[in-house]
């Protein structure tokens, strides 16, 4: 059985559920056709994915294998595409996220830290 997260892997855990609910906030009640044309959004959400890989990057195996439901390679990659390739972003693809996984992801951060 895994070894349960250091304080630090916590922080970054949290960094990951923060930025997953502001996600949400900016996209709750918005359709892609409003999404699309407004730079400012798409910027927020691009910045918060970016952060959502950057703490993800920074998961240890060990708490990587507590959380089996969180697809953190995915976070990790999106997170990479934005930022290293930023004006080729598919904001589809982007949306489509926004859409899908994003809340499963807040749920199993959010039952993590009820366990704690």
């Amino acid at each position: 059985m895994p070894k349960p997260a250091s304080k630090a892997q916590d922080a970054y855990l949290h960094d990951m559920l923060e930025a997953a609910r502001l996600i949400h906030a900016y996209t709750d009640r918005v359709a892609f056709e409003d999404f699309w044309p407004n730079s400012e959004k798409r910027d927020a959400v691009a910045l918060r994915i970016s952060v959502l890989g950057e703490s993800a990057h920074k998961i240890d195996k060990a708490t990587e294998a507590a959380l089996p439901g969180i697809p953190f390679k995915s976070i990790r990659g999106m997170r990479n595409r934005i930022a290293h390739d930023y004006g080729a972003v598919d904001f589809k693809i982007v949306w489509a996220v926004t859409r899908k996984e994003i809340e499963p992801l807040i749920t199993a951060l959010e039952k993590y830290f009820k366990k704690k």
